[in-house]
């Protein structure tokens, strides 16, 4: 068996995931909510960069001053004695209040990505803290940890640039390292935190977030209403069902099959229109017929 060339592989995970995730609810949930969700039942209009200049500003400032109030009020924080913010959350904030429309600052990226980003740089960490002189390779483990991040993060569709610097962070900050797996939710809780002030203060004037999971469709795919199966369904639920697809199609639609043309109501047409719809009925109606006629014709022309 032919093995495919390296750059015909696409491993996608949402080919596998998203068949399975139900539809979005945001619109059921009451309107302040799910404004503040990101809902919009229309497009929200763009602002000029002032004012995102003054919204970033807002929203960086209030990010990182919630982040570091909890780290520094919380008890079972401050047990560990973590630093007085992780760094990378810095990045965090010029995405999440700044360029609120990249792929890169959407919930799935920024939460899932520092995560992922801090399992791989504490696991890098206690592999190579197995060999005794593990402080001179320090600046490798960190190497090994921010690459290997980059390639979970690209495979999960997650990624977050910061998400990088937090796995360097576990491998090269002694602090950071002291901590072990606490390190795991501390990202997590932080993380979190800037994502909740970004929902209410991007919300403001703006739209965040584009998306919650993915902007590609999820769930199975529904086929279209058959109109009419085959000619010997019983007339009376050939009906029905015509009935039925032309009260779920729209009202600008045009619905052809074999006993009728359906138009919507004030909806003109010249003969030639006409003419050509009424040809595609008779098609419909007599299909062996006019395969037969293609094949003579063409059998003629030849």
């Amino acid at each position: 068996m032919k093995l495919p060339k390296a750059q015909e592989i696409d491993f996608d995970l949402d080919g596998y995931i998203n068949p399975y995730l139900p539809q979005s609810q945001l619109h059921r949930l009451p309107w302040p909510i799910s404004r503040f969700l990101g809902y919009r039942r229309v497009p929200q209009p763009e602002v000029g960069n002032l004012l995102v200049c003054v919204w970033s500003f807002i929203g960086a400032f209030t990010g990182l001053i919630l982040v570091m109030g909890v780290f520094k009020t919380s008890d079972t924080i401050k047990s560990h004695n973590p630093p007085l913010i992780v760094a990378s959350l810095g990045a965090t904030a010029i995405l999440d209040y700044q360029t609120i429309q990249s792929p890169l600052a959407q919930p799935r990226s920024s939460i899932i990505g520092h995560v992922l980003g801090a399992i791989v740089g504490v696991g890098v960490t206690k592999l190579f803290k197995l060999r005794s002189d593990f402080d001179s390779l320090r600046w490798v483990a960190g190497a090994v940890s921010t690459a290997l991040a980059s390639v979970v993060m690209g495979l999960t569709n997650t990624v977050h640039p910061p998400g990088g610097a937090t796995a360097l962070l576990a491998a090269v900050d002694p602090a950071v390292d002291a901590m072990g797996w606490f390190f795991v939710p501390l990202v997590l809780i932080g993380s979190l935190l800037m994502l909740g002030a970004a929902l209410v203060i991007n919300n403001i004037q703006r739209q965040f977030p584009m998306f919650w999971w993915t902007p590609r469709d999820v769930g199975r795919k529904r086929r279209p209403p058959d109109i009419e199966k085959t000619s010997e369904v019983p007339q009376e639920s050939r009906e029905r069902r015509i009935s039925r697809a032309v009260g779920l199609l729209r009202e600008n639609s045009i619905v052809i099959t074999p006993d009728r043309v359906v138009i919507p109501d004030g909806f003109m047409l010249g003969l030639e229109e006409k003419g050509i719809l009424e040809v595609l009925r008779d098609r419909l109606r007599n299909p062996d017929e006019y395969e037969s006629s293609v094949g003579d014709r063409s059998s003629t022309e030849s």
